[in-house]
């Protein structure tokens, strides 16, 4: 939706890639999505790096989302 959009135009182009390789890019059928490992090979980060910025993300887009609304 708009309202999404919007809240993943507010992250830089790091956390935004990690939202949407999360969470965003899931099949019907429930397969997709990468998984912390599989992020955190991507980056050369640990798996808790990456839950750090997604969970920043979420709380960013949060924060949008409320101002959208």
């Amino acid at each position: 939706s708009d309202g999404i959009a919007a809240a993943l135009e507010t992250l830089d182009a790091r956390s935004r890639r990690i939202v949407e390789e999360r969470w965003l890019k899931v099949n019907d059928d429930g397969s997709g999505g990468m998984t912390l490992h599989e992020l955190a090979a991507v980056y050369e980060v640990s798996a808790e790096r990456i839950r750090q910025i997604e969970a920043a993300a979420m709380k960013k887009m949060k924060a949008a989302l409320l101002e959208y609304a």
